[in-house]
């Protein structure tokens, strides 16, 4: 925990910062703190929820400690970041068709399709990701 209030700590830009447990009870409470945030700067938060949402499930599925959800607004920009504990080998899967009608796999599909861009930094303890968003 104490390394993820100084990791924090070092971010003094980012407007917005939610702690999440590696629970996927966790995610509810994460998008219901963004969407207050997001209706205090007045941006519509439906795509931002979504990508936020993704992120964060997968860090929660595949990370190994405490997620955080970090947020920052600007007037041309949002910008979303989930680190996480652990590293990870992400890579946006392939395009799924009617015929593969599976429950997994389509998170960064839809951060890809909502997103202006995103990626992600990985070291062998932590794991990065981003997703840039026009304002609606």
């Amino acid at each position: 925990m104490a390394i993820l209030c100084r990791h924090a700590a070092t971010l003094p830009n980012m407007r917005f910062v939610h702690e999440l447990d590696r629970d996927p009870t966790a995610l509810q409470p994460a998008r219901q703190a963004l969407e207050t945030w997001c209706s205090a700067e007045q941006i519509d938060p439906d795509s931002i929820l979504i990508i936020a949402n993704e992120l964060c499930s997968n860090a929660i599925r595949h990370g190994t400690g405490q997620v955080l959800l970090r947020a920052i607004s600007s007037p041309t920009w949002i910008g979303l970041g989930v680190w996480q504990e652990g590293s990870a080998s992400i890579s946006l899967p392939p395009r799924v068709t009617h015929e593969e009608l599976q429950l997994t796999g389509r998170g960064l599909a839809i951060v890809d399709a909502l997103a202006e861009s995103w990626g992600w930094q990985s070291t062998s303890e932590s794991t990065l990701i981003w997703a840039r968003i026009r304002p609606a």
